[in-house]
């Protein structure tokens, strides 16, 4: 599942983002209002943890253009502010929960849990399907039909992130940030060495599904 953290203050996005991690969540980390509220539009993610106090724009404005353009993915507010007229802010515009800073990680978890399961965004990820494809991230076995493969390292997370997001486009900066990290030196022509390893391996399973390159975008999975 993925999440997306709008949060400037870098040391508590990576601190959140290693523990997501741990939890087999695929995390991408923003750390200015108007770049976060551009991906958070793109509607790649099964939640968003969103700062107040961002450079550009703040929480509560990214919470009203979401909702203005009617993303449903649900939000998780952090913010340093802890007075009820805040958190009503944000809890009339849109936001799903509110922390407060400082807190304790398990409560964090928790409340995504509880936040996900609340709005039956949790599905069972360990078996990602698609057309005449199906993907076993538990042991890594990619097959179609009859015919089988293993798959690992980067071209499995590549695969495992156009299966989750098999009815969208994902743009190439969101799988480079996904996959090789928000402060990885790896350029985007690494993303389309790894989609051509991944076209391979499809193809010799013989499936009908294909990566289509949408030009100037990134990439969607067509059956």
């Amino acid at each position: 599942m993925n999440i997306l953290i709008i949060e400037d203050e870098y040391s508590l996005a990576d601190a959140i983002s290693e523990t997501l991690k741990n939890e087999r969540f695929n995390v991408c980390i923003k750390i200015d209002g108007e770049e976060g509220e551009d991906e958070a539009l793109t509607e790649n993610y099964d939640l968003i943890l969103l700062d107040v106090m961002l450079p550009n724009k703040n929480g509560f404005d990214i919470l009203k253009t979401l909702g203005q353009a009617k993303i449903k993915t649900p939000i998780i507010m952090l913010t340093a502010k802890s007075e009820m007229e805040d958190k009503l802010n944000g809890l009339e515009h849109g936001a799903d929960d509110y922390i407060t800073k400082p807190f304790a990680m398990r409560e964090l978890m928790a409340r995504i849990k509880a936040v996900l399961k609340r709005t039956n965004n949790i599905e069972n990820t360990d078996c990602l399907e698609y057309g005449d494809l199906s993907l076993n991230i538990r042991n890594a076995k990619l097959k179609c039909n009859d015919n089988e493969i293993q798959i690992s390292g980067k071209e499995l997370e590549i695969l495992e992130q156009l299966l989750i997001n098999k009815n969208k486009i994902i743009t190439r900066e969101s799988l480079a940030e996904r996959i090789w990290g928000y402060d990885s030196d790896s350029e985007y022509n690494n993303v389309e060495v790894y989609i051509t390893f991944v076209r391979r391996k499809l193809k010799l399973i013989e499936s009908k599904v294909s990566i289509k390159a949408v030009r100037g975008v990134g990439y969607k999975l067509e059956a």
